[in-house]
């Protein structure tokens, strides 16, 4: 059986789930990993084998690589995805690619250029709920949509470089995303949004410029409106991210990615169907999405280029909140 020999670029806890999950796979060989902090990419090496460097680009100056897990957080990211792909190494990337369109924009064409495989871990697209949905409406179910509303509810915080917005992006760029994501792939692409967004729960914590509560109206291409609300000041323990999308002739709920609920309003007497699907682990998903795509030649469900539509559709949305005024999405 043909291994994929793959590398690590980051060696923090994102790295860390993702080389729990390719470990498994008889695919995958784990060849090398590279992290500015030494100890953190040695620590993986004795774990998973291969070798330790503190310089990605040594590593990918040596190793013959088939891909790359870029695991940065996103101010570190500077022209890796570039390099690789020059190389040829397919490129795994967490989200957000990067935090600006103009970095985005070289991480694509050099991907594109290059023939390279891509994947952006949104592996909300993975997730049984929304897997359902976009079955409910590409089969023509649910009929034209008019509303798409989402809420990305949590209590966090890190007092590290996440809450400083030129490192991070804020909670809406770095955090809610996924959420972003996910209805961009449901329901088509932005073209306007306004926000607001401010600092209501954290107002004590030093050196924090990032919002904790945003609220965004958006307008897609297809002419649905959309509501998003953010926070990282709801209840402790507890991780929402709920997302309805109502259609002409049927409405859809999800509470938790395992779950859809179905509301078919256009039969009488009116009936509501659950849908769920216990036990899938999306993130293994979508890394054996990309891990196929590179072993039989064919495109991912998520590549770079959708992570850049996604990136630019939250970056509007921070400028909307700035400008106080609608901003039209690249």
């Amino acid at each position: 059986m043909q291994k994929l020999r793959i590398g690590f670029i980051g060696c923090g806890g994102i790295a860390q789930a993702h080389a729990a999950r390719l470990s498994s796979m008889n695919e995958v060989e784990l060849a090398a990993f590279s992290d500015v902090q030494a100890d953190r990419a040695k620590a993986m090496a004795a774990r998973y084998g291969g070798k330790a460097y503190g310089s990605w680009r040594e590593m990918l100056d040596r190793e013959k690589l088939d891909a790359v897990f870029i695991c940065l957080p996103p101010f570190a990211h500077e022209n890796e995805v570039e390099v690789a792909a020059e190389k040829g190494v397919h490129i795994y990337i967490e989200k957000p690619i990067a935090l600006s369109s103009e970095l985005g924009e070289r991480m694509v064409k050099a991907v594109e250029k290059h023939g390279v495989k891509s994947q952006v871990g949104y592996q909300l697209r993975f997730s049984f709920a929304a897997e359902e949905a976009k079955r409910l409406i590409e089969s023509g179910a649910v009929g034209s949509v008019g509303l798409v509303v989402g809420a990305y509810w949590c209590r966090f915080i890190r007092t590290d470089w996440w809450i400083d917005r030129s490192k991070s992006g804020g909670q809406l760029v770095e955090q809610a995303t996924h959420l972003y994501d996910l209805l961009r792939w449901l329901c088509g692409d932005v073209e306007l949004v306004y926000a607001e967004m401010d600092r209501l729960f954290y107002r004590e914590v030093e050196g924090m410029t990032i919002e904790d509560t945003s609220g965004v109206v958006m307008r897609f291409k297809n002419g649905a409106i959309g509501v998003v609300s953010s926070t990282i000041g709801a209840v402790p323990n507890h991780w929402w991210v709920k997302w309805s999308i109502i259609g002409r002739d049927a409405t859809l709920e999800s509470d938790d990615a395992e779950t859809l609920r179905v509301y078919h309003s256009s039969r009488m007497p009116l009936t509501m169907e659950v849908r769920r699907e216990y036990g899938r682990d999306p993130m293994m998903l979508a890394e054996r999405d990309f891990i196929e795509a590179v072993l039989r030649d064919r495109e991912t469900r998520t590549p770079i280029r959708e992570g850049l539509k996604t990136l630019k559709l939250t970056l509007a949305a921070v400028q909307a909140a700035a400008k106080r005024a609608p901003v039209r999405v690249e």
